[in-house]
This record gives structure tokens, sequence and C-alpha cells, in this order.
């Protein structure tokens, strides 16, 4: 019988073979590093651009303001196609919760990699400014936040009383010749205005009652922008124009023979608790004789005129370190010196609703020469 021949097979090829193995590692790493490895323009669209405020300039006009944005961008890549599609998005806000209130508006970059953007506000107080960059509709920046302080003229027609102006047949707490009482051409609002806490939102948008020495940063701030100190209403609810609100005996801590120091610390809470500023806490009080200047000085007189707050508050004092700095607009002596700008404010009679704002200039201390700039926010409440 003839045998029917073998097929010869071969065996594969052991996994230990050297030749095998140095192929297949070959092989890997040409896979790998085709998958892997970006080309330089799409690593460059990965990046993102970044974004400058440069600045910030506010133009009082009628009924309005005008607020101006300068900045620069750093494109990921810096061509005439990409600065086409690189816009600026940028957001006034202001005030918080229901009431709150934002105007949108944008930039486009100039060939220097440079904007600036004009835009006309309605809004008032200290805004919250928050800019970032859109290349082809996508955010490809981080979120930059800033405040603003805006301040609107009153509108064409609308007369605002100022402190100083005639009291003739007026009706008003103090003596008809306290310095800078307010016109007769509206109503004094006697009770109390209560103070809404101090807020600031993350837009940078403040809300409530707050102070701000301009120039200055407070590192004990609670506020997000820390040339703001955040005010909480005292133990009276907040400020009265019927009583004086007098600072307590003694009015700041005492000293400790323990660290043989001095705090300094104001002890008075009836209008606002005590907040730390620079390590020692201040307060403010009112009282018939100014803590500071020596002279008399009336109750606090604020006038509702069609909805446009004017007036006096020569008596704010503000209590700090064992001393007394005059905060108030105008000052003892009817004046306003400096800084000092007289107080406005605005009413609404329906809800109670005001909001009231002056700078007064520092005398004496270690900030001599500083402004102090005042926002008190809240509800009137009329006594009873």
């Amino acid at each position: 019988m003839t045998s029917t021949p073998r097929l010869a097979v071969r065996s594969p090829r052991p996994a230990t073979s050297p030749r095998w193995l140095i192929a297949s590692a070959l092989a890997l790493t040409v896979a790998l590093w085709t998958t892997t490895v970006v080309s330089p323009a799409h690593a460059a669209t990965t990046r993102i651009a970044k974004l400058t405020i440069t600045g910030v300039a506010v133009k009082s006009t009628t009924g309005d303001a005008k607020i101006t944005v300068t900045g620069r961008v750093k494109l990921p890549i810096n061509t005439a196609k990409e600065r086409k599609r690189a816009e600026v998005y940028l957001t006034l806000s202001g005030g918080a919760g229901k009431t709150a209130n934002t105007e949108a508006f944008t930039a486009k970059l100039t060939s220097k990699d440079s904007f600036s953007v004009a835009h006309t506000t309605k809004l008032a107080g200290a805004l919250g400014l928050d800019a970032f960059v859109k290349i082809g509709g996508k955010q490809s920046s981080t979120r930059i936040v800033r405040t603003v302080s805006v301040t609107a003229s009153p509108a064409t027609g609308t007369s605002t009383s100022q402190p100083g102006s005639s009291t003739s047949g007026a009706s008003t707490p103090g003596s008809p010749s306290s310095p800078g009482s307010p016109s007769t051409q509206g109503t004094a609002l006697d009770g109390t205005f209560e103070l809404e806490p101090g807020a600031q939102s993350v837009s940078g948008a403040l809300s409530g009652t707050y102070f701000r020495m301009l120039g200055i940063i407070n590192n004990n701030s609670t506020a997000l922008n820390q040339e703001y100190t955040l005010l909480r209403p005292g133990t009276d609810g907040g400020l009265e124009t019927f009583a004086y609100q007098e600072p307590p005996a003694p009015a700041f801590a005492a000293f400790n023979p323990s660290t043989n120091e001095y705090s300094g610390n104001a002890l008075a809470n009836r209008i606002i608790q005590p907040q730390i500023f620079f390590e020692i806490a201040f307060s403010i009080v009112t009282a018939p004789t100014d803590l500071q200047a020596g002279l008399p000085d009336p109750l606090p007189v604020i006038v509702d005129t069609a909805g446009k707050l004017s007036g006096q508050i020569a008596d704010w004092d503000a209590q700090w370190n064992g001393q007394s700095f005059n905060q108030g607009s105008p000052k003892s002596d009817g004046t306003l010196p400096g800084s000092t700008t007289p107080l406005t404010g605005a009413y609404d009679a329906a809800t109670g609703h005001y909001v009231l704002e002056w700078r007064s200039l520092i005398i004496g201390g270690p900030f001599n020469g500083k402004t102090g700039e005042w926002h008190l926010q809240g509800t009137f409440v009329p006594k009873t």
C-alpha cells in the first residue's frame, strides 16, 4: 500500500523570539506616536486667550453714565482671521436677588490686540463688571471681575436739594440754621433708616450697606473686593433721624494690663455692628457735640423730593483705635472740604426702599487726607 505523504507543518514562532519582540515593539511605538502626537497648530488651539483690563473710566451724563472699558487680549493664534473670530463679552450688574439688573455689551479687537468700548448705563452704585473672551462663539479665557462705582447725574428738569439751601418755613429736626439744612421743596423723613447687610456677589456687584476708603485695601474685609468693608445693622436697626445714637461709656475696649496694650476697638453697636478695619474694630455714632471737632451737631435731616434724597448728616462720626473722625456731609462747620460730597440718594415711598451715598474727607490721624465713601441701603421705617 502506498503511504500518503504528510504535509510539513511549521510550528508557530515562539513568543520569546527576540526578532518577534523587536518587530512588535516597533509596530506598537509607531501606532502610539501616530495617535498621540499633536500638530503644532492643534496644540495652539487648546490654549486659552489671556484677557487684561487696562482701564475703566466713568463719565456722568444727563440721567445716566457712560463707562469706557479698555484692555488687551493675547490670542492662542495671533492672526488676522483669529482676531475677527474673537470678541470680548462684558456684563454690568447691579443689585442682588430679585432686584438684580444686568446690561451686556461686546468689544472687537484691533490689529494691535487691544480693545476699547463705551457703554451708556442706567445702573448706579457699586456695579460688577464681568469680562471674558469668546473665539468663534466659544468661551476662550478666564473671567475677570471688577467693581465699578457709578453715580448718575440727575435727569434734565429734576432739581435736587443740596446741603446749605434755604430752610425758611421748613419743619425739620434740628435748628433752622443747622449747617447743610435741606430745601423745603420735599418732605423730611422722620424715622429709622434701617440698614440692609452689605453683600458682594460673585459678579462683583455690591448691595446693602458698605464703606470704602478710596485707595486703601482692608485685608480684614469679607468682601471679594477688599477695598470695600461690608457693614451690618446695629441694635437700633440703622440710622435714626429723631434721636442721637451716642457711644457707650467707655467707647473703646479697655486697656489690657496682661498684654500692656490698648486694643482701641470701638464698642458702639447701635447704628452698625463694629467691623474690623486694619485689625481694629470701628463703628459709627451720632452725638449733639461732634466728637472730633467739638462743634454742635444737629440731628440728621434727610429729605425726599419726588424720590430724590438730599439733606445733611453732619454728626456721622466713625470711631476707631481710640479716636473719633467726623465722616459726615457736610462737616460740623457746614463746609464740604476737599473730596467731601453732598448727601444724595433715592427713595421709593411705596416700598420704603432707599439708598443714601456721600463721601467725606478724613481729617487727622493715620489716614489724614484720605476719603471715606459711604453707601447706606435698606428700608425707611417712619417713627410711630
